[in-house]
Order: structure tokens, then sequence, then C-alpha cells
């Protein structure tokens, strides 16, 4: 498996580590992996606690990313965006956002458009908001639609054998492609080798049994080895959808339903009050036909 530390030829730069900064959405997409699609309090990263994590990365390798949720949400965003400017060169800044909010210039400003991902998921307000505010920016999405793997559906529920989720876990996309991740759980920083680990905890973090499996953020984090990342998959890989690469639904689809498995049925409940919710008990129901990719978000919405 990869480390935060080890390059992934496949991502931005060789790597990303992922600064969440809040799950606050002004959409409801299907299968949101970070569970802006569901309800609950959608906490705030604070100004001292981020200039803490973006510190850890000021040697990082590669990509440094805001995240949510749609980042742009966050009340003190252009105060991030100063810490994020002094803290970390420009060209290892990214952003994953799906609307401005009237932040377009600041974004500008912050972000490397190379290496940021704006999808708009069909808006053409935020599109154009993009385009002309943050000139060299790329949106995407917005004449096609992502389709979302449901992430929610845990390996553990719906596969008895262990080895077999095990040689799913080594293959899995996000771990392979993508990213790791900083975030606050119970107000305190903590960093995980997934970005999916990472939002699991977020999302079940009010249930006072759940663990603290994220490793403190303190210089270096990011260059220990897999062996300190350890407990983290065992807990939060077996309870992941991910590998499955389940077909899932188009993000903005307005029918189809949210999937879900016992591991994460209490945290389950859509924002969208009217949307069905699919307890899943086998794997055979989660899709007739799986994706090539659970990444591959816009690609995948042509199979």
């Amino acid at each position: 498996m990869v480390s935060p530390g080890m390059k992934r030829p496949t991502a931005y730069r060789g790597g990303i580590i992922q600064v969440h900064i809040t799950r606050a959405c002004d959409k409801s997409c299907f299968g949101c992996t970070q569970g802006s699609n569901l309800r609950g309090k959608a906490t705030m990263i604070d100004l001292d606690l981020f200039q803490k994590a973006v510190e850890t990365l000021k040697d990082y390798f590669g990509v440094v990313g805001i995240f949510g949720g749609n980042p742009a949400l966050h009340p003190q965003f252009p105060e991030l965006c100063a810490i994020l400017r002094k803290t970390i060169p420009k060209v290892r800044c990214g952003l994953w956002c799906n609307h401005p909010k009237g932040h377009g210039a600041e974004m500008r400003k912050t972000f490397n458009s190379a290496v940021s991902n704006l999808n708009v998921h069909l808006d053409q307000e935020a599109y154009d908001e993009f385009k002309r505010d943050w000139a060299e920016s790329g949106p995407f999405g917005l004449h096609e639609d992502s389709r979302h793997s449901p992430v929610y559906v845990a390996m553990q529920d719906v596969i008895a054998d262990e080895a077999e989720r095990w040689d799913l876990i080594a293959n899995c996309d996000i771990n392979q492609k993508w990213s790791s991740m900083i975030g606050m759980f119970r107000g305190e920083l903590r960093a995980w080798f997934c970005e999916i680990a990472g939002a699991q905890s977020i999302l079940h973090q009010f249930d006072p049994e759940y663990p603290d499996t994220g490793v403190p953020v303190v210089d270096g984090w990011w260059k220990q080895p897999m062996q300190s990342f350890a407990a983290q998959v065992r807990h939060h890989c077996h309870g992941c959808g991910v590998p499955l690469r389940g077909y899932g639904n188009l993000a903005m689809s307005e029918s189809g339903v949210e999937q879900v498995s016992a591991t994460h049925a209490d945290i389950y409940k859509p924002k969208k009050s009217e949307r069905q919710v699919q307890f899943v008990e086998l794997r055979s129901e989660i899709s007739e036909q799986s994706l090539k990719s659970t990444v591959d978000y816009v690609g995948n919405s042509h199979r």
C-alpha cells in the first residue's frame, strides 16, 4: 500500500495531501465521499489549526489540496488563502471546489489551476463565475455529470472472507492513485493515509464510542512508513466500499437511491429528506456492473 510520503505517478506532481476545511457544500451529490450529501453538523477548521496543518507540509514534494465539501463556504476562506500563500508555493497549491461563491479572485491569487479540481456538477452559474474571476482556471463537468460509487457500503458487511477483502484493499483506487488527508476530529488536527479514512472519522466523530484513528499532525508526519498507519487500514479499509467499484449513481441525478450498509447506517441520513436510502446486505446489490476505476468520475458517466 502507498503511504502519504510515497509518490503516486498518477497524481498531480506525484502526490496529493488534502487539507479538509469543511464538509459543508451547496450541492447534495449522490455518493459524496465526504458525506456532504448527509445531514449533521459540518464543522469548520479554525485558522490556527489550518496554519499548523500547512506548516507540516512545507517540504512535501506534492500538491497541498484545499478540500471539502465546498471550501468556498468556509466563512474565513480569504484568511485561509492568505495563510496558504505565505506557507506553500503557489505551484503546489491545489483547490477542490465546485463553485467559487464570490471568491474567484482570491482563488486566482492562491491556487495553481493546473493542479486544481474544479468540477461544477452541471452548474452554469459556477462555471461562468470561475471563468470570469479566474480566467486560467479549468472548470469541468458543465455538460457531463459525474458517477459516484457507493463508498459507504462497507466491504466487511458484504464480503465475509477477510482474505478476499485484503486482496481488494491492495488495489484500492484512492490509495494507489489519489490522496491522503489532514482534517479536524473532535477539535484536534489528525492525519490519515487516505481521504476516505478521514471522511469516515469526521462523519462518525460525534459518536463517543468511535475510535480516534488519526495520527498527530506534527512535523514529518507524512514521512512515516505505512506501518504507522496500520491501525487506520485495519479499521477504515474494511469499512469502505471504494475497492468494490460499485456502479453507483450520477451525482446530480433526480432519481435513484443512496446505498449504505450496516457499518455506516447510523450516519447516513440525506440532506434531501425525500431521497431514499437502500440498506445493502449483499455485494450483488450494489450493481450488476463494476467501474474500471472509481476516481474517473466524469469518464464513468459514459459507462
